[in-house]
């Protein structure tokens, strides 16, 4: 099944390593594509257990373009490891899967984020805030989702592939996890962890959203058993 089309060329690896987890930052309606991967996945679904029902969890990042560690960035943008990621499976010098077109605009992400700067952040309310930064990117500007997406990518892939039970699409700071209850669980507490080790980014737990596909719940109660 062919899920993205008319890729700019910063996405092509998503062809050529068929990773387990589908990342969508750079498409045109990334957001759209990615709710609907979710609902092919999650109508695909063959097996369902009443005692552990298939979910689509939603996870969120705090931050997260301000709050991602600049050396992780530029190790995944040099394609080779400067320190030790994923617990060590990822060592020292190690090679990290890159888009070789990034290559071409090395100079843009080094005068962007190669010095302290000062980044403008718009809320909820649509206050403007000015922040002091030595972490992270601006925010809302194309380029920066495209770069957010692919140094996300290295953390994303190695938790999804060891949790075989587990599928799941992502928008940027966006994660959706559709599996069983008791696995999806055991991948978000793992993926927390790692995305604290690599990148210095953490799930925003308010935003935490676990839905139950279909009608296979009874009721609130049902559902704070199963949890």
């Amino acid at each position: 099944m062919k899920i993205f089309s008319d890729k700019p060329p910063e996405l092509w690896y998503l062809d050529q390593i068929k990773p387990p987890v589908l990342k969508s930052g750079g498409e045109s309606d990334g957001a759209t594509r990615c709710a609907q991967v979710n609902q092919l996945l999650a109508a695909a679904w063959a097996q369902h257990s009443d005692g552990n029902p298939l979910v689509v969890i939603q996870l969120d990042i705090v931050n997260a373009y301000p709050s991602a560690d600049r050396q992780a960035q530029f190790d995944v943008l040099a394609g080779r490891a400067f320190k030790s990621y994923d617990n060590g499976h990822v060592q020292l010098r190690d090679g990290i899967p890159c888009p070789f077109s990034l290559c071409h605009y090395w100079s843009y992400f080094e005068s962007m984020q190669g010095a302290a700067s000062t980044l403008h952040f718009n809320d909820f309310q649509s206050r403007s805030h000015k922040i002091a930064c030595r972490k992270g990117g601006q925010q809302d500007e194309a380029f920066e989702s495209v770069r957010f997406a692919i140094t996300t990518f290295p953390s994303f892939c190695p938790v999804f592939a060891r949790h075989a039970a587990c599928t799941g699409a992502a928008i940027c700071d966006d994660v959706f996890i559709v599996a069983p209850l008791a696995e999806g669980l055991a991948l978000a507490a793992e993926l927390k962890q790692v995305l604290q080790q690599h990148l210095d980014i953490d799930f925003d737990v308010p935003k935490f959203n676990c839905f139950f596909p279909g009608d296979r719940i009874n009721d609130d109660d049902h559902a704070r058993a199963l949890f």
